[in-house]
C-alpha cells in the first residue's frame, strides 16, 4: 500500500480518478505536463519579482528570479551579481 498522505485533503474517489488520468497517459504527455507545470511555475517567479519590484527592468528581474535558484556563490561567479548587494 502507498502512501498518500500527501493527498489527505484529497476525496479518496477523486485521487483515483487523479491517479487513472496519469497511468492512462502516454510517456510523451507526461514529460509534457512536466514542461507546462515548469513553465507555469516559471511565469509565477516572475510574476512575484515583478510585483516586488515594479521598477526592475527585464535583466533585473531575470536575475533576481535565478537568485531564487542558485546560491549567492554561483550567482556571482555566473552572473557578475551579487544578490546581497541588491536586496
Amino acid at each position: 500500500m502507498m502512501d498518500f498522505g500527501w493527498y489527505e485533503d484529497t476525496d479518496p474517489k477523486a485521487l483515483e480518478v487523479f491517479l487513472d488520468l496519469h497511468r492512462r497517459m502516454t510517456q510523451h504527455e507526461r514529460t509534457s505536463r512536466i514542461f507546462e507545470m515548469i513553465a507555469f511555475q516559471d511565469g509565477l517567479q516572475y510574476s512575484s519579482v515583478r510585483h516586488l519590484y515594479p521598477a526592475a527592468d527585464e535583466r533585473e528581474v531575470f536575475l533576481r528570479v535565478a537568485a531564487r535558484r542558485l546560491d549567492r556563490e554561483l550567482m556571482i561567479r555566473a552572473y557578475g551579481w551579487d544578490p546581497d548587494l541588491h536586496p
